[in-house]
């Protein structure tokens, strides 16, 4: 998606914190995402534009905050992932909300700002399907 110079563009950046750590947000997510859809840790910190290492350090920390597996090695495969059944669950659900945020927010400043406000296209509804 090409942006025009003079072109109005929501940037937004959405996490929900328990006890004054991130539990959730759009970064954890996005990596999950790429995870299932590559099946690769090493593959999916390409696709972000991060090291394996930062990944893996995200990937661990998210676990930890939130206190259970979000991925599981795949068996006989090498450095092969899936997610687990609650990283499944909670990359989909967060997407879903993220977007939701997204969609309100982009109208919500049309509206009161009395301009054509676009969403960024980082993410689109046909990442939840």
């Amino acid at each position: 998606m090409t942006k025009k110079k003079d072109e109005t563009v929501l940037r937004l950046r959405v996490w929900l914190d328990q006890k004054d750590n991130t539990y959730i947000g759009i970064g954890s997510t996005l990596l999950l995402k790429y995870v299932e859809e590559l099946g690769s840790l090493r593959q999916a910190a390409a696709a972000l534009g991060m090291s394996y290492r930062r990944a893996w350090g995200k990937l661990k920390n998210a676990e930890e905050r939130i206190g259970r597996p979000l991925v599981e090695k795949t068996k006989g495969k090498g450095q092969k992932f899936n997610l687990s059944p609650f990283g499944k669950e909670i990359m989909e659900n967060f997407l879903h909300f993220y977007l939701d945020v997204e969609d309100y927010a982009t109208k919500r400043a049309s509206e009161l700002l009395g301009m054509d406000v676009q969403k960024s296209g980082e993410f689109y509804r046909d990442d939840t399907e």
